[in-house]
């Protein structure tokens, strides 16, 4: 079978893929903390065409291309205000920081639309996943009950000691972290990222951070409409590649009989 066959079929897959990508960020263009991603491709194997015993020629065939990795932008989104004291936005670089109580793993967020979660020792600052938002002592940050001042030592139902301070509500802040390297980190949920080991160690940022607003998407629709006629365009393109060499094919074997 000609390779022509198979370029075109790997062609409209990834185009396929690309599609795919582009869709999600359009799903996404309205939620909050969402960072963009693209789609990268690389070539699959080339060969000579018209070399002598084996040489190299200046006639190059690929193969096609595949899907590579998936890109996301950092690039900060817009901000939205609010009127709510649990929404915070991060000016500059930097990430909210989460632990999921569950399994004490971190996870990293620009989404600053948080909410208040209870649990059997107190509320605590949360995402809407349930996530707790870690301070800037390390600890997720636990807030005191309505205006009622907590004194000496807290302890839950059980009267047992409790672990960290809670802090009024008005004085809850959110810490920021950041990595040495942002490329490649694993993208978990709408707006929320693992680091892997390339991108070393978090460490606390001074940034600033404002109560009161949440950053939103950095989608922007216009780029990704155009992204969408482009791979339609692509797609297209492949599988009139696919329907000519079996036009062609076809004729080859009737010339043949």
């Amino acid at each position: 079978m000609e390779m022509s066959f198979y370029t075109g079929k790997l062609g409209a897959s990834a185009q396929q893929t690309r599609l795919d990508v582009v869709a999600n960020n359009i799903a996404n263009v309205n939620t909050a903390g969402y960072k963009s991603k693209s789609l990268c491709f690389s070539d699959l194997m080339y060969n000579n065409m018209a070399g002598v015993d084996g040489q190299d020629s200046n006639v190059m065939s690929g193969s096609g291309v595949k899907p590579e990795k998936t890109n996301i932008s950092f690039e900060n989104g817009s901000v939205n205000f609010s009127d709510s004291q649990l929404d915070f936005s991060i000016e500059g670089p930097g990430f909210f920081a989460l632990q999921n109580p569950q399994t004490k793993e971190y996870y990293y967020t620009r989404n600053g639309s948080f909410v208040l979660s209870e649990k059997e020792d107190g509320f605590y600052l949360a995402s809407k996943e349930g996530y707790f938002v870690i301070g800037k002592n390390g600890d997720p940050i636990r807030i005191k009950a309505g205006n009622t001042e907590v004194t000496g030592e807290e302890t839950d139902k059980d009267g047992n000691p409790l672990e960290g301070e809670a802090v009024a509500l008005e004085d809850a802040e959110p810490a920021v972290f950041n990595f040495p390297k942002l490329e490649g980190m694993l993208s978990i949920g709408d707006s929320n990222f693992i680091p892997v080991e390339k991108n070393g160690e978090s460490f606390l940022v001074e940034a600033k951070v404002t109560r009161g607003s949440f950053e939103g998407s950095n989608v922007d629709i216009a780029k990704e409409f155009a992204k969408v006629v482009e791979a339609q365009r692509a797609y297209q393109y492949s599988l009139r590649m696919v329907k000519t060499t079996d036009e062609i094919q076809e004729l080859t074997n009737n010339l043949r009989q």
